[in-house]
């Protein structure tokens, strides 16, 4: 088998299992917990590590808690404030990226000091 095909099967089989993941989690409303492979925050000078974080979503209330979860499970992720930086971030199953205000207002948005309350590693 060639490289080139083996790269497109392991492809293949990593897409199916994150849709059996995200299928499963949205099914039963999961809360999301996450461990990044890059622990640091996606901004530039920041110091602050998010390698691991259970966002807590539960704390925050129903009206809050089903879109977030929604939006987690269904891929798109949600922004929130670095505890850091207070830069925006887009958090999502897969990773975490530095996004600015515009780009955050098109998002589902974390509480202000969602961190206050979420554990973070």
């Amino acid at each position: 088998m060639s490289d080139v095909k083996a790269s497109q099967d392991r492809a293949a089989a990593e897409l199916g299992m994150h849709s059996v993941y995200t299928d499963g989690g949205q099914e039963r409303q999961v809360a999301p917990h996450v461990i990044y492979a890059d622990a640091s925050c996606p901004h530039a000078g920041c110091e602050v590590q998010l390698r691991g974080i259970d966002f807590r979503l539960e704390t925050h209330g129903k009206d809050l808690h089903d879109p977030l979860i929604r939006a987690w499970w269904d891929d798109v992720g949600f922004a929130g404030r670095c505890p850091g930086c207070s830069q925006w971030v887009h958090f999502t199953i897969r990773a975490k990226s530095a996004i600015e205000y515009e780009d955050a207002k098109q998002l589902p948005q974390l509480p202000e000091r969602w961190f206050d309350q979420a554990t973070i590693l």
